[in-house]
This record gives structure tokens, C-alpha cells and sequence, in this order.
């Protein structure tokens, strides 16, 4: 059973052993995985290769921390590529595609997670097949032009497979996202403009990520879905959270012991 604050424990840890830097965005996330993946993505564990999964992008391919806790908790990401991580192992500080360990796609280039997304989606529909898509983003990331290209193909083509999940954590690589592009509230009306299927809610709510991927999994819905998840960069340890200078910055080297987590 994966459990958010377990995920989250061993998330901090991952980081903190290797000295990893990417934790902060990867912490933000760690509701959104353990929901997706305990409640709602189909896949067979014991086979990467099952031609009906669903596909996850995770275009935020920098904050994967949990995303590869969550793989190797589920059996498709050995134990040795988290004990080598940062130290040899074939996992990367952005996300590489390997299909033995059910990474879709290379991302972490921003803008590009969503675009293949896009194409996956419509060519499931063209295939007529059953399996869902969902891409994860981050609000920064939406600043990228090819992203809202990806949005205009996915309302055209009425992608009713396709859920865009935005990890609002307002913040980006270097600043807050309202510094640099729209806030999260200006940025929300835009996406809304593209589909019906708009739903905010906290990410770190359980019960409300829950019910808005309901919606979109178990539901009738006339086009693609756009789930805004805010959330806090960080979250879990105090050092980083809502901290701009956290997003590559293992929390060991301003002094931070590994097990002070308040998860």
C-alpha cells in the first residue's frame, strides 16, 4: 500500500543520502503520485510492458525524487538504482525513459511532457483504445509556448483520455512564479478557457485529489481535464518549504539532520 507520508520519508531520504539537490520539487508532488498510482492508474505489476496500462508524463522530469520511490515501492525500479542514486545508477537527476521501469518519457527540458502527452492521447483515440493519459506539470513550466500549443491540439481534438495536472507550487527554478509569468490565479482563468473540465484544489488533500480524478477517470467527460493542485515546495521539511533558494539545494548542507521531517 503506498502511503503519502512514507512516500514523503523516503523521499527526504533519497535526497539527503545521495545529496541529491532536486528535493523540494520533488516533496510538492508526493499526494499527487501516491493517489494516482494507489487509486487510479491501471497497470500490471508485474509487467512494465502491459500494452493497456495508463501513461503517466511526468513533464517536471527535475522533481522525481518520489517518483522513483514510488516505482521501486511498487517493484519496477530496483532497490540498487536508489542506493547508487547520484553515485552510478542508470536513473538520472531529471527523468530518462526507460521502459523496464515504466518511465514513459526523457523529461525535465520543460514544455515538453505535455506535447507527448498530447500525442499519446490522440493516438489512443485514434486507435481506439481505452487508456487514459495524465501529465504532470509545474506552474513554472506553464510559461513555455509549446505547452499552450499542446492545449489548443487537446481541446481541438476533444481529448477526453487526457488529464493536465498542475503542481502549483509557485515557485520556479530561480524566483516566484508571479515574478517571472502570470500567478497561479491569472494562470487558472487561462486554462479554464480551454476546457470545461477545470477543477483546483489543494494537492496535499487527499480526499480532494481523489475526487477530482474521479471525475476524469470514471466519468463522461466532453474533452480534456485540467486538475490545479496547490501545493508547497518543500513540504515536510521546515528548511524548505515556500523556499526559492530550496529548489536545488540538498537541505544537509545548511545543517538539516535527516529524521527531522515534520511529515
Amino acid at each position: 500500500m503506498i502511503e503519502s507520508a512514507d512516500i514523503r520519508k523516503k523521499t527526504i531520504a533519497l535526497s539527503c543520502t545521495s545529496g541529491a539537490g532536486h528535493l523540494a520539487p520533488s516533496l510538492s508532488t508526493v499526494e499527487i503520485l501516491s493517489v494516482l498510482f494507489r487509486d487510479f492508474l491501471h497497470f500490471e505489476r508485474s509487467n512494465a510492458y502491459y500494452d493497456e496500462r495508463d501513461r503517466l508524463i511526468f513533464s517536471k522530469g527535475h522533481g522525481a525524487y518520489a517518483y522513483y520511490v514510488i516505482l521501486n515501492e511498487l517493484g519496477f525500479l530496483p532497490q540498487k538504482e536508489l542506493d547508487t542514486f547520484y553515485k552510478g545508477a542508470s536513473i538520472k537527476g531529471c527523468l530518462t525513459q526507460n521502459a523496464d521501469y515504466m518511465i514513459e518519457a526523457s523529461t525535465g527540458s520543460l514544455g515538453h511532457g505535455l506535447p507527448i502527452a498530447v500525442g499519446m492521447a490522440q493516438a489512443f483515440k485514434m486507435q481506439k483504445k481505452k487508456q487514459k493519459v495524465v501529465c504532470i506539470v509545474g506552474d513554472g513550466e506553464m510559461q513555455e509556448g509549446s505547452n499552450f500549443e499542446a492545449l489548443g491540439l487537446a481541446s481541438r481534438f476533444k481529448l477526453d483520455n487526457l488529464l493536465l495536472i498542475v503542481d502549483a507550487n509557485k515557485l520556479q527554478a530561480m524566483d516566484r512564479v508571479e515574478d517571472v509569468g502570470l500567478d497561479n490565479h491569472r494562470l487558472g482563468k487561462v486554462l479554464h478557457a480551454y476546457t470545461d473540465n477545470y477543477s483546483r484544489v489543494d494537492g496535499h488533500d487527499e480526499v480532494a485529489l481523489a475526487q477530482g480524478m474521479h471525475a476524469f477517470f470514471y466519468e463522461n467527460n466532453s474533452s480534456f481535464s485540467i486538475m490545479v493542485c496547490d501545493t508547497i515546495k518543500g513540504k515536510g521539511v521546515s528548511l524548505c518549504e515556500d523556499s526559492i533558494a530550496h529548489h536545488f539545494r540538498c537541505p544537509t548542507q545548511d545543517g538539516y539532520v535527516l529524521g527531522d521531517e515534520n511529515v
